[in-house]
C-alpha cells in the first residue's frame, strides 16, 4: 500500500522565496496544517550573521510548526529517499547531489506509531543514513539524550494538530534537524538574552527571520519573552 509522507517545517523552509521551487514541485501546500513541535531558537547561523534559528529540542516547551503532505505518496525506499534529497537541497541550497546531511544538520524520519511501515523501507533508510558522511551530528543536552538515532529516526513525539489535538494522519514525516549551539561548560541552550542581543546588535535586519516566523504562525515557547526584549519591528539597528 502506498504510504502518505509529509514534511515537518520550522522556520524559513515555509516562507523563504529561495525554497519556493521546492515547495511548488514537491509539496501539496493546500494540505498544510499547524501542528505541535518541540522547537526553540538555538542554532547559531553563520549565514544569518551569527544570529539564531530554530532547532528541535526534546525537552523544551511545545511550539507550533507546519506539516505539509508531499505531492505524491511513496511505495519504496527509493521514493522516500528522493523526497529526503529534495528536502535537504531546499534546506542547504549549496548541497551536493544525493546528500541528506552536513556536519551541522541532517534529514531525519519520524514514523507514525499507529501505522505499520514496511520493514524494507525502514531498513533501506537505516542503511542509507549509515553511508551518509557527517550524518546525525545534532547535539542535545545530557538530560535530553539523542535526537537523531543511528538508524535515522527522529526521537520526538508524533505531532498533533494545534486545532483539536488529533494526531496527524500521515504514515511518515521527514524533517531537517540542525545542530544547536550548546555551551560546553554548563551544557545548556543559548539564553533568551543571548538570542535577543544577537538580533539587536545585527545591522542587516536578520531579525526578520523571527518576525516572519511569527507572521506565519511558526512559534516557540520563548517567543513572548524574546519579543518583549527586541527592538520594535522596523526600528532595528542600522
Amino acid at each position: 500500500m502506498p504510504l502518505n509522507v509529509g514534511v515537518l517545517i520550522v522556520g524559513s523552509l515555509w516562507w523563504d522565496k529561495d525554497r519556493q521551487a521546492w515547495r511548488d514541485a514537491r509539496l501539496d501546500m493546500n494540505s498544510a496544517q499547524t501542528v505541535t513541535a518541540p522547537i526553540r531558537y538555538g542554532r547559531l547561523s553563520s549565514s544569518r550573521g551569527n544570529t539564531y534559528t530554530m532547532v528541535f529540542s526534546r525537552l523544551c516547551g511545545s511550539g507550533r510548526a507546519k506539516l505539509v503532505s508531499c505531492s505524491h505518496s511513496i511505495s519504496s525506499f527509493e521514493e522516500l529517499n528522493a523526497e529526503a534529497e529534495h528536502l535537504w537541497k531546499a534546506e542547504y541550497l549549496k548541497a551536493k547531489p544525493k546528500r541528506i546531511a552536513k556536519d551541522w544538520g541532517c534529514v531525519a524520519l519520524l514514523c507514525n506509531p499507529e501505522r505499520k511501515v514496511p520493514e524494507d523501507i525502514l531498513k533501506g533508510w537505516a542503511e542509507r543514513v549509515g553511508r551518509e558522511p557527517d550524518y546525525g551530528y545534532v547535539s542535545q543536552t545530557q538530560e535530553e539524550g539523542v535526537l537523531v538515532c543511528k538508524d535515522g529516526l527522529l526521537r520526538t513525539d508524533w505531532p498533533r494538530l494545534v486545532e483539536g489535538g488529533a494526531p496527524v494522519q500521515l504514515d511518515l514525516i521527514l524533517a531537517t534537524a540542525n545542530d544547536p549551539q550548546i555551551s560546553a561548560t554548563l551544557p545548556s541552550y543559548p539564553s533568551v538574552d543571548a538570542i535577543v542581543n544577537a538580533w539587536n546588535a545585527d545591522t542587516k535586519n536578520r531579525v526578520e527571520y523571527f518576525w516572519t516566523n511569527l507572521d506565519n504562525g511558526i512559534c516557540t515557547f520563548q517567543d513572548d519573552e524574546i519579543r518583549a526584549r527586541l527592538h520594535a519591528r522596523g526600528q532595528e539597528r542600522t
